[in-house]
């Protein structure tokens, strides 16, 4: 599984952006997380511990700039802190969702 951190067009929410997810792990858990950073191939996400696992799949939704957004990707990384898991998703997002997110997070940037 290829992982690119670097990419040319990554926004950091600063404070984070809420949203919900659901986790295809054993057992299979939903809830809320934060977005922390988002590009069209990836994010970073806080969410409640659990024992998940790199490769596990994740269906995320969330509002940007008023329009609701779904997403699924992987896990590909995870970072226990305690009380909170930062987790890194690999996207597979179609070129039509990549520029629906990218044209959205310029509305967002522009509302800032």
């Amino acid at each position: 599984m290829y992982y690119r951190r670097n990419e040319a067009f990554r926004y950091a929410f600063d404070p984070s952006l809420p949203g919900n997810f659901i986790a295809q792990t054993t057992p299979p858990i939903k809830g809320e997380l934060h977005i922390l950073d988002l590009s069209v191939k990836g994010m970073k996400v806080e969410v409640p511990v659990h024992d998940y696992q790199i490769g596990d799949r994740m269906i995320i939704q969330f509002n940007l700039v008023n329009q609701q957004l779904d997403v699924d990707g992987q896990i590909v990384w995870v970072k226990n802190f305690g009380r909170k898991v930062q987790v890194g998703i690999q996207l597979h997002t179609s070129e039509d969702m990549q520029k629906q997110l990218v044209s959205q997070l310029k509305l967002y940037v522009k509302q800032k």
